[in-house]
C-alpha cells in the first residue's frame, strides 16, 4: 500500500467509528491516486503514496500540500462542496479523521453531493439537457474571463504540450496487453507529432495572446454534478503543467467526453456555445489535436488503472479511448 496507509489501516477507516460525526455506514473507492471514504454526508479523499511521471505524492509533506491546495483550486467553482483538510490521526491504535492523537496522514472533506446527479450518470441515461450544456459552456467561458493568465511560457509551449501527449508511450505496453491497441497508439502519437511540427506557431500564438491560464485541467462529466446549482470539482491540483493549459485544450477535454458518450450533437453544441460566449474561435484550430490529446489522457489513466487491477472495465476504457485517439489522430 506504500509508506502510509496499509492494508490494516484502510480497513479501520471504514469502520463508523473513525468518525467524528454520526455515521451509519462507510463505502471506501479506490483509484489510481487516492482513497475515498464515502459516509451518508460526507467524502474523505485520501491521497496514495505514490510517484508517477507527472505526480508526486511520495511524501506526507507532498500529499498535505496537494490536499491544501485541492481544497483553495476547487474553491472556484465549487466552495459549497470543499470543507477543508483534516488529519487522520492515531491514538492507542485507533485512526480517527480528526480529534486528538498523532497526525498520521491527511485528507480532503467534501460534502457529498447527490450521486444519481452526476452528469456522467445523466449521460448515460440519456437525460442531460441542451439547456444544461449550454449553461456550462457560458460558467467554463466566465470562469476561463476571470482566471490567472499565465506567462510563464514554459507552460503550454510546444515541447512541454510534445512531451506530455509522448507520455501515452510509456504505457504502451499496457495498453498492447489489454486489448491490442498498441499499434493505433503508436499511429496517433505520430498524427500529432506531426501536426505540432507543423503548427508549432499557432501554438506559440495561443501563449502570447493570453489563452494560458490556470484552467480546470479535467473537465469532463464525472466533475460535474447537474445540482440546481452546477457544480464542477476535482480540478487538477498536484501539477501546475496540467493546470496551467490552453482553454482550447479545456474545452477539448469536455468535447471529447461528451463524443465518448456517443453525443456528438451535445460536443458540437457546447463548442459552439463556447465560443459564442467567450468569441474565442482559436479553439476551432485546435480542436482535434485537443481531442485527441484528452483521449490520450483518459487512455493513460485507464492504463494506470490496468496496470493495478486488471480487469474488464480499466480494458473497456482503454480501448474506447484509444480507439478515439485514432478517430481524431485522423482528422489532423
Amino acid at each position: 500500500m506504500g509508506e502510509s496507509m496499509d492494508a490494516e489501516m484502510l480497513e479501520k477507516l471504514k469502520n463508523p467509528d473513525a468518525y467524528l460525526h454520526d455515521v451509519y455506514r462507510v463505502e471506501m473507492v479506490e483509484t489510481h491516486i487516492s482513497w475515498v471514504f464515502l459516509t451518508e454526508k460526507f467524502a474523505y479523499k485520501v491521497k496514495k503514496p505514490v510517484k508517477f511521471s507527472f505526480l508526486d505524492f511520495s511524501t506526507l509533506e507532498k500529499r498535505k500540500e496537494c490536499c491544501e491546495n485541492e481544497v483553495k483550486l476547487n474553491s472556484r467553482l465549487c466552495p459549497e462542496m470543499y470543507l477543508g483538510v483534516v488529519p487522520i490521526v492515531q491514538k492507542n491504535g485507533s485512526l480517527h479523521f480528526g480529534g486528538v492523537g498523532e497526525d498520521i496522514e491527511y485528507a480532503v472533506k467534501m460534502r457529498r453531493h447527490p450521486e444519481e446527479r452526476k452528469m456522467d450518470r445523466l449521460l448515460e441515461k440519456g437525460v442531460v439537457t441542451e439547456g444544461e450544456i449550454k449553461q456550462i459552456a457560458k460558467i467554463v467561458s466566465a470562469f476561463h474571463s476571470r482566471i490567472m493568465k499565465v506567462e510563464d511560457r514554459k507552460y503550454s509551449s510546444p515541447e512541454v504540450i510534445k512531451k506530455q501527449v509522448d507520455d501515452l508511450a510509456l504505457h504502451r505496453k499496457t495498453v498492447e496487453e489489454a486489448c491490442g491497441l498498441g499499434r493505433k497508439v503508436d499511429a496517433a502519437l505520430k498524427a500529432c507529432g506531426a501536426f505540432m511540427e507543423k503548427n508549432k506557431g499557432l501554438f506559440k500564438a495561443r501563449q502570447e495572446g493570453g489563452f494560458i491560464r490556470d484552467c480546470h485541467g479535467d473537465l469532463h462529466s464525472a466533475n460535474i454534478f447537474l445540482n440546481e446549482e452546477i457544480c464542477i470539482f476535482d480540478c487538477i491540483e498536484f501539477n501546475k503543467e496540467f493546470r496551467y493549459i490552453d482553454t482550447a485544450s479545456e474545452i477539448a477535454f469536455m468535447a471529447m467526453d461528451l463524443d465518448a458518450f456517443g453525443k456528438e450533437a451535445l460536443s458540437n453544441l457546447f463548442v459552439e456555445a463556447y465560443v459564442k460566449e467567450s468569441g474565442d474561435r482559436g479553439v476551432l484550430e485546435l480542436l482535434d489535436y485537443y481531442k485527441c490529446y484528452r483521449a490520450n489522457v483518459r487512455a493513460k489513466v485507464a492504463a494506470i488503472d490496468y496496470s493495478q487491477n486488471p480487469g474488464g472495465k480499466s480494458r473497456g476504457k482503454i480501448e474506447k479511448y484509444a480507439n478515439l485517439m485514432g478517430k481524431y489522430a485522423a482528422e489532423l
